[in-house]
């Protein structure tokens, strides 16, 4: 008797403890959730800080106002919305891939606030998302920081 609640009680407990892998979300369940919208950006620091706002213009207001849709499986959709573009259709495509193990983010041109190529995921959460680009600004190495939103 002493021995069958013994093996109730290890059994219970291994089950207790047993990791719900149904939970868990990945980079892509994260990226492809909702659309993602502009919040900031300028040149910051590695850490993804803001040190100084990108300078009024630097990106099109017509392009502040766009949301993105990351699509599981490497495509997506840009969309223009109230505030269109001259010239540019109500929604473009592109594709993106991780990169590195997930660390780097690949998009075609003009996805990310009219950027392409590659970018550092400083974070990815459920809200926000936080990208690293390396630039040259007046000659000198910099780095690009921008931040979207859902």
């Amino acid at each position: 008797m002493k021995y069958s609640v013994f093996i109730l009680a290890l059994c219970v407990s291994l089950l207790a403890c047993k990791k719900d892998s149904s939970s868990s979300t990945t980079k892509t369940d994260e990226i492809s959730s909702a659309d993602w919208k502009y919040d900031s950006g300028g040149i910051g620091d590695a850490n993804g800080n803001i040190i100084t706002a990108f300078p009024s213009g630097t990106i099109p207001d017509c392009t502040l106002d766009n949301t993105i849709h990351f699509n599981s499986n490497g495509t997506g959709t840009v969309a223009e919305n109230a505030n269109v573009c001259p010239g540019a259709p109500a929604t473009s495509t592109f594709t993106w891939s991780f990169l590195n193990n997930e660390t780097v983010l690949n998009v075609s041109a003009g996805a990310v606030a009219g950027i392409g190529g590659n970018f550092k995921i400083k974070e990815l959460t459920s809200t926000q998302f936080t990208l690293l680009k390396d630039t040259t600004v007046s000659g000198f190495a910099a780095t690009a920081v921008v931040k979207l939103k859902h």
